[in-house]
């Protein structure tokens, strides 16, 4: 009796994960050890080559979500955060926000009519992981809500294993 539960409980948890990724709406990066939900109606994260992380777009592509990790064995967490910024800054990205702790770092800014929302964590083995969302600034109230769960839940994942 006790087998068949267990039994039932792995065949619905594996379902329920099946269900979860095919519908895109968290994704896991084995490589540098994160997660994230991803917004409502986005894509699935289009992994890169060297499994770092990806893209993911709004059904109308007017909005897009990066995610990535680094190793910063070479740069401490602080100066990948403040070369960010100022590459985002060269880019032509006026950054109206930021703020950093020894775990994570947040800015914003904008561009043409477009926000840009940024958040970088500490991960396993000096590892950085980092999001950038950018959407229309006329979809701003709409997005509020989206940023926050984006960072309720862009977490480092176990370092076992």
């Amino acid at each position: 009796m006790i087998r068949r539960i267990a039994v039932s409980i792995l065949v619905t948890a594996s379902c329920l994960v099946s269900a979860f990724a095919a519908d895109g709406l968290h994704y896991v990066n084995a490589w540098y050890r994160y997660a994230i939900d991803l917004p409502q109606g986005f894509s699935a994260v289009k992994e890169s080559h060297n499994g770092d992380g990806g893209f993911s777009y709004s059904a109308d592509r007017k909005s897009k979500l990066a995610v990535w990790g680094v190793n910063a064995i070479l740069d401490s967490f602080k100066l990948d955060v403040e070369n960010r910024i100022q590459s985002a800054e060269q880019d032509g990205w006026t950054i109206t926000y930021r703020k950093m702790t020894s775990r994570w770092a947040s800015w914003s800014g904008e561009r043409q009519g477009r926000i840009v929302y940024g958040r970088s964590i500490r991960v396993c083995d000096d590892g950085v992981a980092a999001f950038e969302l950018e959407y229309p600034q006329d979809a701003k109230d709409a997005f509020d809500p989206v940023v926050n769960n984006l960072v309720q839940s862009f977490k480092p994942t176990s370092c076992d294993g």
